[in-house]
């Protein structure tokens, strides 16, 4: 890590200095001439300026460390249901899998965050720099490697193939039964004993009262709850999105009296702070501890981390961080969050982004509740704390006393 004692601006020492563009030198002629020349390279200066700063990609002079967490791409139906036209349909890869247009949402993704970072990642790919962690479901992993594809092109140094735009990186995950990271689903007797009594009481809602009824009697199923709902909305979803014609009776339902239940049932994984330290807490954690080195300069090479998980791991966090909307991620929606250093004051503030696909070219800058702007370290770090098990297999009652 190196500052840059005339701008105050830090840059990897690998990353060489773009150029400045100059304007034309004014001629040696008349003092009249030499003022209309002056004005119209100034004007021309201007105008580049103008032009280039619509297309200029992000720049930092305070940027330290970047976390990114994406949801898949588009995917196959998860389950199917009793009365569905298509439940002996044949999907190419089965259930749950990763479809072609979602390999080319995480490629496109990828290289959209990219052109957004091109002046703090570097365009060589050093496993020094970088760390990638996914949920162990096959359509995770495939989207981290197509999101890394276009993250990471090889440069003509690192090519190793000459027809292959493409070069091997580690993504690494944990089994699921012990992934309480980015699936979250390690048991944990604690958690689950909540949420089950969070259910019941969105279940419970006489709102959702008539929705049930409809959808017990049209899928020839017991469907009374959010959950339930959360996996029939998912299913049709895909249906539909795979150009498959849905039944007539969804018309009245889908997908708009469904998807307030289907999001309910994304947030109340992490509907609470007692429900939010068991899940979303871990990796927290993670993100704390990643800030801590960086701020501390304990590791000065790894400036970016990357989550490949679900939707639930978007909501989640979006909960985490104070935010009580609830949102529907579509897929390869991702968060964002940037540590950020004031070098004059010597403190960290940091900042938190939204893409809710990822088909959107500029992120939306989060303003989290609990944090003023700047949203110093300090603030953040004491509000995701507060979310943090110190003990997670203790407190989720794991452990044999």
């Amino acid at each position: 890590m190196e500052y840059d004692n005339d701008e105050n601006t830090w840059r990897r020492p690998s990353i060489p200095k773009v150029e400045r563009t100059t304007c034309q030198q004014i001629p040696k002629r008349s003092t009249s001439v030499a003022v209309v020349v002056l004005g119209l390279a100034v004007l021309s200066c201007l105008l580049g300026y103008c032009v280039l700063s619509e297309t200029l990609p992000h720049e930092s002079k305070t940027l330290r460390l970047v976390i990114i967490l994406f949801r898949h791409g588009a995917r196959t139906p998860v389950k199917t249901y009793n009365s569905d036209p298509y439940k002996n349909y044949q999907w190419p890869d089965g259930f749950g899998s990763l479809t072609n247009v979602g390999k080319l949402q995480l490629y496109e993704l990828g290289k959209k965050f990219r052109s957004y970072y091109t002046n703090f990642i570097l365009e060589d790919y050093y496993e020094k720099d970088v760390f990638i962690r996914s949920s162990d479901r096959s359509r995770c992993l495939m989207s981290a490697y197509t999101f890394l594809a276009g993250l990471f092109p090889p440069t003509e140094r690192q090519m190793w193939h000459p027809e292959m735009q493409w070069q091997p990186i580690p993504v690494h995950a944990l089994p699921r039964e012990l992934d309480n990271i980015v699936s979250s689903t390690k048991p944990c007797k604690v958690w689950s004993e909540m949420y089950k009594e969070q259910l019941a009481a969105h279940d419970a809602d006489p709102k959702f009262t008539e929705l049930f009824d409809y959808l017990t009697k049209h899928t020839n199923q017991t469907l009374r709850s959010i959950l339930d709902t959360d996996f029939l909305y998912s299913t049709l979803l895909t249906e539909q999105e795979a150009g498959l014609k849905l039944p007539d009776w969804t018309k009245t339902v889908f997908p708009s009296k469904m998807r307030t239940p289907f999001m309910l049932s994304l947030a109340t994984l992490s509907y609470n702070e007692s429900l939010q330290r068991f899940q979303i807490g871990p990796l927290l954690k993670e993100i704390r501890q990643y800030f801590d080195e960086t701020a501390v300069h304990s590791n000065v090479d790894r400036t970016l981390y990357i989550y490949s998980g679900h939707d639930t791991t978007i909501v989640s966090l979006w909960r985490a961080l104070g935010f009580e909307e609830l949102i529907e991620p579509e897929y390869g929606a991702s968060v964002v969050l940037e540590l950020h250093e004031d070098v004059e004051n010597e403190s960290f503030f940091v900042k938190t982004f939204y893409r809710n696909n990822s088909k959107i070219e500029e992120p939306i800058e989060l303003k989290p509740k609990f944090c003023d702007d700047p949203c110093t370290y300090t603030r953040f770090k004491d509000h995701v704390s507060k979310l943090i098990p110190d003990d997670w297999e203790a407190e989720c009652g794991n452990t044999r006393s």
